[in-house]
């Protein structure tokens, strides 16, 4: 005889799209990104939801909806002033490992001033992004750590010029630590929307993004990459993941908003 799984613990997945208010395509990227798990029982064919998990994300999407008016923050292209906060907060995002100073960040920044960006409430800085434009032989080597992205020279970053192809390495990408977990779901929401609008304004100036490739080893690094549609593709460092977006057959709704924005641009 079979025993049967307890269904009080699970629900199903038309359960859990009417709690959420999801799409079948929403409940499947939660589970491909390993927010929910979908459990298959012995002799069964469709796929139960713990309670408890689907419970919490409840709580915690009503808890995002009822203090989003409430979480006022500012996402905006970083100055020269900002590299220090900067560096401190990459340290403690990333544990004080290959920090770059910021007399380097300076430099870059003086080379391209459009590569840092920073996410503020009341001032704090709570988020930050460093997009790089550099040749994709120079991302193949980092990628292989052949070298590192803190020994980059100043004149290997490219400049943004409508009608150049480019390629974007996301070099760092990071929501501050010692925070709620509500908190860092709310400022990665907006870090990741400012970046959004950052690419699509380069579409609109003409600016063709070829390839967007980023590197990520912390969870919360990879969660961002994974929200904003990156592929993973094969690493061949041990501990450390990569992920791209190829723009021309990229799917995703921002890339296609890029696009149209690059169509009408001329370029």
């Amino acid at each position: 005889m079979v025993r049967k799984q307890p269904v009080d613990k699970y629900y199903t997945a038309a359960q859990v799209k009417q709690i959420l208010g999801i799409t079948d395509s929403t409940l499947y990227t939660y589970v491909n990104r390993g927010e929910l798990q979908r459990i298959v029982p012995p002799h069964r064919k469709q796929g139960v939801y713990l309670k408890s998990e689907v419970d919490d994300m409840a709580r915690e999407m009503q808890a995002f909806f009822v203090t989003k008016t409430t979480i006022s923050s500012v996402f905006s292209k970083a100055t020269i002033e900002d590299m220090p906060e900067s560096v401190t907060l990459s340290a403690a995002i990333f544990g004080g490992l290959n920090i770059i100073p910021s007399e380097k960040r300076i430099a870059w920044l003086e080379r391209n001033p459009d590569i840092d960006y920073v996410l503020r409430h009341d001032g704090q800085m709570m988020g930050y992004a460093t997009i790089v434009p550099l040749k994709l032989e120079k991302i193949d080597k980092i990628l292989r750590e052949e070298e590192l992205s803190k020994d980059m020279k100043p004149e290997e970053i490219e400049q943004f010029i409508p009608g150049k192809p480019l390629h974007l390495y996301i070099m760092a990408m990071g929501v501050r630590p010692g925070i709620s977990k509500l908190e860092k779901r709310t400022y990665g929401s907006r870090l990741l929307s400012g970046l959004t609008k950052v690419i699509i304004e380069m579409g609109k100036s003409g600016i063709i993004i070829e390839t967007l490739v980023a590197r990520s080893d912390t969870p919360d690094g990879i969660n961002l990459l994974r929200h904003m549609g990156f592929t993973e593709i094969p690493s061949e460092i041990p501990g450390t993941r990569n992920f791209v977006i190829e723009v021309e057959r990229s799917g995703i709704p921002a890339i296609i908003e890029y696009k149209k924005a690059l169509a009408k641009s001329g370029n």
